[in-house]
């Protein structure tokens, strides 16, 4: 290998490890978020989503000022196929938004749970199908194990975890359409929550209008509400950080973070019922998850000692 190659080699490793990083901090966050939301569970899902994207945008405008990005932020308005692919995620991510925090309000977690278990699978899929993404027979065993624990929990709730599926999908079609989407990741969710920041302050303000809102009722719900922006903020970024950085199936593998810290949010912290289905689906979905790391690890290591 020629002295050329091995920086490039260097440089492209590097890339995917802060991927990886971006990644896994983005999970946390997503992961966390459950609990922050049981907090404040007497505010409706609606108010909680639109305050997520009004604060939201101060987080996004702070950064982009700092990086200095507000010529890219301008770039991507004035690109139609970006502004609209934007327009799109945006929308979607705040209906994904509404429905996340419904399900968790109601006491439907492990639904929400099992549908971010759906979504990796989803992933590999849109993957393979999208992108020309190719995987080792290693990698297909692991699908093939999570493909039977998500079949378990699903058989094992007795009905159609559709909230958890409309929630998988929305955030399959959200990631795919990001990668494809030349925009870097902090100057693409400004103008995701750009699109979204006018309809979401006329709900906020008809919500306190008409008394059915909490912002401002204390400084907790107040306070409480403010602070989804800066969560929300925080995931957004560090996922589209990585999405750029990884190939779409490692992330949707490495998405078994979130729905795991939610699985176990649930059952341990809010006592959602379970039995020993569940708990099995949940075993054979870590055993997928370090069946294909290994396998992902052996492929980082394959070119550094070459």
């Amino acid at each position: 290998m020629s002295a050329i190659d091995r920086p490039a080699i260097a440089e492209g490793l590097s890339e995917s490890r802060k991927g990886v990083a971006f990644c896994i901090m983005a999970h946390l966050v997503w992961g966390v978020m459950a609990f922050y939301f049981k907090l404040i569970g007497d505010v409706s899902p609606i108010e909680i989503a639109v305050h997520r994207g009004v604060w939201s945008i101060f987080v996004g405008g702070a950064i982009i000022w700092y990086l200095g990005q507000f010529e890219a932020v301008c770039r991507a308005i004035v690109t139609p196929r970006i502004f609209l692919a934007l327009l799109f995620t945006g929308l979607l991510t705040l209906s994904g938004w509404s429905f996340y925090i419904w399900a968790i309000q109601t006491g439907r977690t492990l639904d929400a749970s099992l549908g971010f278990f759906v979504n990796p699978l989803m992933n590999v899929a849109a993957g393979a199908l999208f992108l020309g993404e190719r995987f080792t027979r290693v990698q297909l065993f692991a699908f093939a194990l999570a493909a039977v624990a998500v079949l378990i929990q699903t058989v094992a709730t007795g009905t159609v975890p559709w909230i958890g599926l409309a929630l998988s999908t929305s955030f399959c079609v959200y990631g795919l359409v990001r990668k494809t989407t030349p925009v870097g990741a902090t100057e693409g969710f400004f103008v995701e929550v750009l699109v979204i920041f006018l309809p979401s302050l006329a709900i906020a303000t008809w919500l306190v209008n008409t008394g059915e809102a909490r912002f401002l009722t204390t400084p907790f719900y107040t306070l409480m509400l403010m602070g989804c922006g800066v969560f929300t903020a925080a995931a957004l970024i560090f996922f589209a950080a990585a999405i750029k950085r990884i190939r779409y199936s490692t992330a949707g593998l490495l998405q078994y973070i979130s729905p795991s810290i939610v699985f176990l949010t649930a059952v341990f912290i809010f006592g959602e019922p379970m039995n020993m289905w569940r708990w099995l689906a949940f075993g054979l979905l870590w055993v997928a998850l370090a069946v294909y790391s290994y396998s992902a690890l052996e492929q980082i290591r394959g070119p550094t000692a070459a």
